[in-house]
């Protein structure tokens, strides 16, 4: 745990620890508007740490933000984040491998200024640190190539050297210089109020703690369990926060004596040469000497060392997960025998060579950039954590994640965007590097796309029409600082020649007219800013609209051609599916229409009853499974037309699930399957749903459950109170089997229609029972969801809400049987059908219930036999819909008009094939009292009777 926090640490304090405290933190905001400043913005990159953190443990694999952004947005979104935090890395790299010669030159003077001499910007470049630089980064890039252990012990003995160094020096020069007292004055005299101070040091605190979530890119190198990261990066944060804060306060506390206080030394440094250019550097020595210095050379070192190993190891693990998901060639990614990614490392190392080259100034540039990329990263981060918080349901990472895209974002613009509130913009060369990275990053995304085996990027244009308008945006920004700095040189030089032509002429400004002619020039100057400023501004609104609409035209071009091929793609996908499904439903259908015409065949010619019994009962099997075939075709047709309806009504759950046991226990036991139906814990038996479409999800899942489990298995249905929140009642149903299961494809599509597992082609079914069951649960607002394995069993899970009713007292088990146990010996119905062996099945099934009865073979003759009849000659009519003359529904309402009222209240039931939710609602709006589906259930159709006539009395 250790190693992990030195490397947190070590990516986030560098050599800049030692030189900005005193050039930019003391300056901008005094010892503790910069303290209260760190204590703030540490708080807020902990806020960033908690986002980290839960996508840590959330996703436990190497790869950081572009893991977390790949699985929350994409692969594009992964590739963009992922390069802009590479830049971040290798900018603090080589930042930390230059900074080795700034210590010679501070400590050592000009002993490496030997071989070739040049100049970058103003900055010299000699042979001999040259030399260095190669030797720093080819040793410590060798380290962490070749030894993973010798590199984690240098990284945690730096990082203790690091802190300790700079307690040790804090603490000496503190107490020498009269300990927190001599920090006056407390702020910046800049004019601006400490809290704007304040807030100048909080922007600031990306740059300076950058790195310390590094961590996130190696929970497989260093196998460190996440559940600890957050303390780890909060170690790192409190750390790196306190050293910051140290030498800042050294840099406070001591001053050349020609100064009174810091603000007048640091106001003066440009004037300032050797130790006192650097004010840490200047106080230590005062206050300690050369063991002073061997102390903070110490410390110094440890901060390039951590910062050098710390990325080199950041970046070479971020290119291994870069490697893993495809961006990067393997080679990339490949592992040596200890585990590390050796070849990254040697990249990187080869890529750092030519660091040396280019000076110090080169550097700072691209070291500027870096905040940038890392804001990018930060932000991608946070929206990460969001987004996956809310499908989690964790409020306070949700807050983080929120707290995190906004500072993220407002520093973005902060930065981005020169003067917009107190921060200097970037240098023109700056911007250039940002343009040209993204420039190279369009290149890169081109070839990966190109190399995309796997259709995984190239998804969202979105993320590269932000990426181009972050070019466009930057390039104008950069003409617009170049143009700044060509006005100020060229305003500079008119003043010089005119002072030079004023001396010419003998006229000597004094003082006052030298302070006015300058404060003249700076407004001149702030003035042609503002105005390019403005006109910049202006200039990117009308860039950024035209790109929008752009876009715009490309993206619904995009969409539709998508549409048009999706389309396509499906309408071909369904043309074989069916054809398979019309292949399959031909071969299912024949076997038991051959079964009924073999037996009906066999019964025939038998005369022994026992033999015919038997026929029956298997004609009777294959009736009931083409029934269910037929129900099967009706009801995915009417769900692909949307016809299918919800017909909601007071239901008793829990007797709806025993049904379920009732319906298939023969079975069960005839298979010598283990059959068990519970539902404990269930307070609210009696809630509002559809009980029929809610039956047929049940039965299509314990028949599934019965066909694809073999003798001696076990079949599990599970009914489970699961909430009540106001009037709604949360409920869980599990139908579990030990069958043959599913394999992990096929799982994947179980609940599209028409599809089959190969290997269950010999077992009999449509494929669109499951296609049937997730519609009808998706229209009751539920999840079904699958957990199989081949060879161990299936598990579907069923999660609905449903409205409670109230239980009525009358309404009891007792009751009911009391209807079923109902004796029709005596009762007279008319039964009106117009097919005749409809009609003969009726009456016998009627006549051996005891009813007598009278038929009619239309509407228009049952209406005349009703009419003509007396009330309380008929207790109800048996009425089917379809007929010539005068259909059921018409024949029901000219009996509902008949003068006599007691003729025209008899009961009147539908029998009928249609038995669609809408036909029982053409029933009831006909004014028939109830409705009963052909084919004929027995019991169903007496309970129907039962109630009518029950009700009539």
């Amino acid at each position: 745990m250790a190693e992990v926090w030195a490397l947190s640490l070590g990516c986030a304090v560098g050599w800049g620890a030692f030189v900005m405290n005193g050039t930019t933190f003391l300056p901008l905001a005094g010892p503790w508007g910069t303290a209260i400043g760190m204590l703030i913005g540490a708080g807020i990159m902990l806020l960033i740490g908690v986002n980290y953190h839960y996508l840590m443990n959330r996703y436990p694999d190497a790869g950081g933000t572009m893991t977390y952004s790949i699985r929350a947005f994409g692969y594009d979104h992964g590739l963009l984040s992922s390069w802009f935090l590479m830049l971040v890395y290798i900018a603090i790299m080589w930042a930390n491998a230059t900074a080795m010669v700034l210590i010679v030159r501070n400590m050592f003077g000009g002993v490496l200024q030997w071989g070739f001499h040049y100049q970058i910007a103003g900055y010299d470049v000699y042979g001999g640190e040259v030399l260095l630089t190669i030797a720093v980064i080819v040793i410590f890039g060798s380290v962490c190539m070749l030894s993973k252990r010798l590199a984690v012990v240098i990284q945690t003995i730096m990082a203790v050297l690091l802190v300790c160094g700079v307690v040790i020096c804090a603490a000496v020069v503190l107490s020498k210089n009269g300990g927190f007292a001599s920090l006056t004055p407390a702020f910046s005299p800049s004019g601006k109020s400490e809290f704007q101070q304040i807030i100048n040091t909080v922007v600031l605190m990306p740059w300076a703690f950058v790195g310390f979530e590094s961590i996130s890119n190696s929970t497989q190198g260093f196998r460190f369990s996440p559940k600890k990261s957050i303390w780890i990066m909060l170690g790192a944060l409190i750390a790196g926060m306190l050293c910051y804060v140290l030498l800042v306060f050294v840099a406070a506390a001591d001053h050349p004596d020609n100064y009174s206080n810091w603000a007048e030394y640091t106001a003066n440094l440009g004037n300032a040469e050797g130790y006192e250019s650097i004010p840490t550097f200047f106080a230590i020595n005062r206050a300690m000497g050369k063991p002073g210095l061997t102390i903070l050379g110490i410390a110094v070192l440890g901060g390039i060392v951590t910062g050098l190993v710390g990325n080199i190891i950041a970046a070479s693990r971020l290119m291994f997960s870069m490697t893993q998901e495809g961006v990067l060639p393997e080679w990339f990614g490949r592992l040596d025998k200890k585990g590390n990614p050796a070849n990254a490392v040697r990249f990187l190392i080869l890529i750092s060579l030519i660091v040396p080259f280019l000076g110090r100034a080169a550097i700072g540039w691209i070291v500027d950039v870096n905040t940038i990329g890392a804001l990018i990263a930060y932000f991608y981060t946070s929206a990460a954590a969001y987004k996956m918080a809310k499908s989690d349901k964790k409020k306070w990472v949700k807050i983080t994640g929120i707290i995190g895209v906004l500072f993220s974002f407002v520093l973005f613009v902060y930065f981005m965007v020169p003067n917009l509130w107190t921060v200097s913009s970037l240098s023109e060369e700056s911007y250039l590097i940002l343009i040209i990275w993204s420039l190279v990053g369009f290149l890169f995304f081109r070839m990966v796309f190109r190399h995309d085996k796997h259709d995984r990027f190239g998804k969202t244009t979105m993320v590269w029409i932000v990426l181009l308008g972050l070019i466009f945006f930057t390039s104008v920004l950069w003409f617009r600082q170049a143009a700044d700095n060509t006005t100020n040189h060229v305003i500079s030089d008119l003043n010089s020649y005119n002072q030079t032509e004023l001396y010419k002429h003998g006229i000597v400004p004094d003082e006052n007219e030298k302070a006015e002619t300058a404060e003249y020039l700076q407004q001149e100057i702030e003035e042609v800013n503002n105005d390019m400023l403005r006109n910049s501004i202006l200039q990117m609104a009308v860039i950024v609209i035209a790109l929008l609409i752009m876009f715009s035209i490309y993206r619904f071009i995009t969409e539709r051609e998508k549409k048009h091929i999706a389309t396509r793609v499906l309408a071909e996908e369904r043309s074989r599916a069916k054809s398979t499904f019309l292949s399959n439903m031909s071969h299912d259908i024949r076997t038991p229409m051959n079964a009924i015409i073999g037996y009906t065949n066999l019964a025939k010619k038998e005369d022994d009853i026992a033999k015919i019994k038997e026929y029956l009962q298997k004609i009777e099997i294959s009736n009931h499974h083409l029934l269910a075939l037929t129900n099967d075709v009706l009801d995915m047709s009417r769900i692909e037309s949307g016809k299918m309806e919800l017909a909601i009504e007071r239901t008793d759950i829990i007797a709806l699930v025993d049904s379920v046991h009732d319906m298939f226990s023969a079975q069960m036991i005839t298979k010598s399957i283990s059959y068990d139906v519970n539902r404990t814990d269930v307070q609210d038996r009696f809630v509002m749903c559809d009980a029929p479409h809610l039956n047929r999800v049940l039965h299509n899942l314990v028949s599934n459950a019965y066909k694809f489990t073999p003798a001696g298995g076990q079949v599990k249905v599970k009914l489970t109170q699961t909430g009540r929140s106001e009037n709604k009642a949360s409920y869980e149903i599990r139908v579990k089997d030990t069958g043959m299961g599913m394999s992990k494809e096929f799982a994947e599509t179980v609940f599209e229609a028409y599809s089959r597992e190969k290997t269950a082609s010999n077992i009999q079914g449509t494929g669109l029972g499951m296609a049937i069951t997730k519609s009808i649960i998706d229209m009751m607002g539920g999840t079904i969801k699958v957990f199989s394995e081949q060879g161990k069993g299936t598990e579907f899970v069923l999660s609905l809400d449903f409205e409670v009713a109230e239980m009525i007292p009358e309404e009891t088990e007792a009751a009911v049987k009391a209807q079923e146990n109902i004796d029709f010996t005596g009762t007279k119905i008319l039964l009106v059908e117009d097919n005749e062996i409809n009609c003969e099945i009726a009456k016998l099934i009627l006549s051996e219930s005891g009813f007598e009865l009278d038929t009619a073979e239309n509407g228009k003759e049952a209406y005349e036999i009703i009419a003509a009849s007396k009330p309380g000659d008929y207790k109800a009519v048996l009425m089917d819909v379809q007929m010539p003359v005068m259909n059921g529904y018409e024949a029901t309402k000219a009996i509902r008009a008949l003068e006599n009222k007691e003729l025209a209240r008899i009961p009147v039931l539908a029998m009928t094939a249609n038995a669609f939710v809408e036909d029982i609602q053409a029933a009831r709006d006909a004014g028939m009292d109830g409705h009963i589906a052909k084919p004929i259930d027995i019991p169903s159709m007496m309970q129907e009777l039962a109630r009518v006539i029950f009700e009539n009395k």
